[in-house]
């Protein structure tokens, strides 16, 4: 008996593994940006107080 050749099976899916990435990347791209407003921020503030002395 000849063995048949087995087709080749996609371990993930392609649409979920895009979802998943898609969220992962939006997830880091939300803490880059809080933690750059929050650095930005906090430089800003101390800007203005040294001004005042």
């Amino acid at each position: 008996m000849k063995k048949q050749p087995s087709r080749s099976r996609r371990k993930t899916k392609p649409a979920a593994a895009y979802s998943t990435s898609l969220t992962t990347v939006i997830a880091h791209n939300l803490a880059n940006m809080a933690t750059v407003f929050a650095s930005s921020g906090s430089v800003l503030l101390c800007l203005l107080i040294a001004r005042r002395f």
